[in-house]
């Protein structure tokens, strides 16, 4: 075995392929066009904020409908833990469409909203509720609530506060206390529920129900309406056969019994009878295609124009590679699933004492499983270095040989990564998962994107400058390596959130991690397949995942210690 640097002609940038970046472009900027003025009903305020009587600021957005008009009725939506009022952007925006003034707004320490002690979340929803009377064009006593898992909690504020006519649970537990509605006080309740959920249970939500009701609770049925919205106390379980805990929030058959609950709940004159949720989809692919499209069609010129001075960008490319002419592919990819596995567990363990000090113990927690893989793969490294005497120091500094060259992959790196995030908030960020932490979780950034940076650089050293200079560069290949570079990464992932569901009798986390993991890891393999074609080294492709991934986990993340989050999963 021995360190190649193959040479390859780059590619110039041709008239066809400005074609290309200015169609996808194209396609990207009319999708986000259309994806923030559908529909064309609903008014949409970003960026607000307010200030709850604890002093945390409050992050909130507002949609409402075209048409004016005083004495609206408004509904609060308020998100689940580790997400963020984008996660719930469709319910607002189909409510809005019927005629609601609608605001999702971000709890303290999630989203964009600041952090306080003590963590009192009921004082964030009345901070909402206080913007809202500052209006003058709100019947304030005609509000609903929305709650989704965590969010749920707003019921502790509704059972006392007879402004609230409706409340909508998504995913979430049932106050069997909570006031029954009448026709003079009215409380109208729907409980949406999936069935493959992973926190809320059916049997706890029926035997609530049930007290709620005055029936036994072997004659509750789901899909039944029990009370009437004439006499003020409607109530029904919604159960739904195809979603988990985390795709409730964007289940079309949900959004559809939530819309539907609150315009009878309010009995108003529906102001937009279409349906948005399909079409609003369909704009996001278009969206995405359009964005992707254009990013990785730009790698290739900006690589040429940072990394070689212009009299060099002729010149053919070099590249970094690792020759293992003993070792198959099928060889090396069962050692890259079964090494992380194995060995990723005192991995763990050596970066415990980090998970203990570092700021927001969910992102702390992400990394610690993503370092157990990249010990894994260290000693994998190790050991294939160790046949030819090459050392894993050398193998690990080479991509950062030569200091000019250096500083242009860093440039590169940093205007790749800054073009995919803003693709990714216009498109993802802004509609279904914020990308944006609040200011008082910036300063965690730097140190969550190093140690990503890290890993991800391990998990590249393998898949690209082993593994993908085994195969020939074609479509097809690429594809290959593709699926390589996310099943590694992914499936080590599964068996180690299985073991944490198995500690904390709960798959909570696999059933919200898992469908996330699968669309970053597939975008970082491609991202990193891509990157490395056209430099030659796997730091730039570490950078933009890395840049990526930290945006995400420290967005998700609450303020919590890594000490009650290990209380939490062994206790």
């Amino acid at each position: 075995m021995e360190f190649k640097y193959r040479t390859m002609n780059t590619l110039n940038l041709t008239k066809k392929r400005i074609v290309f970046i200015c169609i996808f472009l194209a396609i990207f900027t009319l999708g986000t066009v259309f994806i923030f003025i559908t529909p064309l009903s609903v008014k949409s305020t970003y960026g607000l904020s307010t200030e709850t009587s604890d002093g945390v600021t409050i992050s909130y957005n507002i949609f409402e409908p075209v048409s004016g008009g005083l004495n609206k009725p408004a509904i609060i939506i308020g998100h689940g833990v580790m997400v963020n009022k984008e996660m719930l952007k469709g319910y607002a925006l189909e409510l809005a469409a019927a005629g609601f003034v609608t605001v999702p707004f971000d709890f303290r320490g999630h989203g964009q909203s600041t952090m306080v002690e003590p963590d009192n979340k009921t004082k964030d929803i009345i901070a909402i509720k206080e913007e809202l009377s500052l209006r003058g064009d709100i019947d304030m006593n005609a509000l609903g609530y929305i709650g989704y898992s965590m969010g749920g909690l707003g019921q502790y504020l509704i059972q006392d506060d007879l402004s609230f006519k409706c409340f909508i649970g998504i995913g979430t537990g049932l106050n069997s206390s909570l006031r029954t509605g009448t026709m003079a006080e009215p409380l109208n309740v729907l409980m949406i529920q999936a069935l493959f959920d992973e926190v809320a249970k059916l049997p706890y939500l029926k035997a609530s129900l049930a007290v709620r009701v005055g029936i036994p609770v072997s004659n509750v049925d789901t899909n039944k309406l029990y009370g009437s919205f004439q006499q003020g106390n409607a109530s029904m379980i919604y159960l739904d056969d195809n979603s988990n805990h985390l795709t409730v929030a964007w289940d079309e058959d949900f959004i559809r019994e939530a819309r539907d609950w609150a315009i009878n709940s309010f009995d108003i004159d529906v102001v937009d009878e279409t349906y948005y949720v399909k079409i609003r989809g369909l704009i996001l692919l278009i969206q995405v295609i359009g964005g992707i499209g254009f990013f990785f069609l730009t790698i290739d010129p900006l690589s040429k124009l940072i990394l070689k001075a212009k009299s060099d960008r002729d010149k053919e490319l070099q590249y970094y590679t690792i020759d293992t002419p003993d070792m198959s592919i099928k060889s090396i990819s069962m050692k890259a699933i079964l090494y992380p596995i194995v060995l990723g567990i005192p991995g763990v363990i050596i970066f415990i004492p980090l998970l203990l000090i570092l700021p927001l113990a969910i992102a702390a927690f992400v990394v610690t499983l993503l370092f157990g893989q990249a010990f894994g793969l260290m000693i994998l490294l190790w050991r294939i270095g160790k046949k030819t005497s090459l050392s894993f120091k050398k193998i690990l500094i080479e991509p950062f040989k030569g200091r000019n060259a250096f500083l242009r992959q860093l440039l590169l790196g940093l205007v790749l990564a800054i073009m995919l995030y803003l693709i990714v908030y216009a498109s993802i960020g802004l509609n279904y998962l914020g990308f944006v932490p609040s200011i008082t979780k910036i300063w965690t950034i730097p140190i969550y994107f190093v140690i990503s940076f890290f890993v991800i650089l391990i998990l590249n050293l393998l898949t690209q400058v082993i593994i993908q200079n085994k195969f020939t560069d074609s479509i097809k290949n690429n594809f290959k390596v593709l699926i390589l570079g996310t099943i590694y990464p992914l499936l080590y992932f599964m068996v180690y959130l299985l073991l944490v569901a198995v500690l904390m009798r709960s798959l909570f986390y696999f059933g919200t991690f898992i469908p996330i993991s699968i669309l970053m890891f597939t975008l970082t393999s491609g991202i990193s397949i891509v990157a490395y074609r056209k430099t030659g080294n796997i730091i730039v492709g570490a950078i933009i995942n890395a840049l990526l991934l930290t945006f995400l986990i420290v967005t998700m993340s609450t303020p919590q210690s890594g000490f009650s989050f290990i209380a939490r999963l062994l206790f």
